[in-house]
């Protein structure tokens, strides 16, 4: 589990872009997300909710990550659900697109 340093890390407070979701390494992508929703569960908790809804994270995973802890641990648990989602819709995504192509392929052989 990461906890960041406000100290060290020089990120921008911008949402990583949907392309940087595949571009960039696990733990740098999760490094940016974590200093994001810090600054967002600190100065503007309605656009973190929009985003979490954006994302299609479940509801009740991201209110038991705002249960305890300190705004960085916070960070720490929503940038992981944010990432286990996306990665889910990958995941998703891969089994639809071998899924259509097999039923192509039957249905040239038939």
């Amino acid at each position: 589990m990461f906890v960041m340093d406000k100290n060290e890390i020089q990120y921008s407070l911008v949402e990583p872009l949907s392309k940087e979701y595949e571009t960039l390494n696990r733990d740098e992508l999760q490094m940016r997300l974590q200093v994001f929703i810090a600054d967002l569960l600190e100065n503007n908790f309605e656009k973190l909710c929009t985003m979490i809804y954006r994302h299609d994270v479940l509801e009740s995973k991201f209110n038991r990550a705002l249960e305890g802890g300190t705004i960085d641990e916070q960070a720490v648990q929503i940038a992981l659900l944010v990432l286990e989602r996306e990665m889910e819709k990958v995941e998703t995504r891969r089994k639809y697109k071998r899924y259509k192509e097999e039923n192509r392929l039957k249905g040239q052989n038939e």
